[in-house]
């Protein structure tokens, strides 16, 4: 997360930017999934 640049800091200052960025993590991670755990 904070390599994206995801941190508590950004939430206090700009929370729908942390949002946005959360919700991009969040839609990575689970195509990962999906990828290597359901379609191998």
């Amino acid at each position: 997360m904070e390599a994206a640049g995801v941190t508590e800091k950004l939430k206090a200052h700009d929370p729908m930017r942390w949002v946005v960025l959360m919700n991009t993590l969040k839609a990575q991670a689970e195509e990962i999934i999906e990828t290597e755990l359901i379609y191998i």
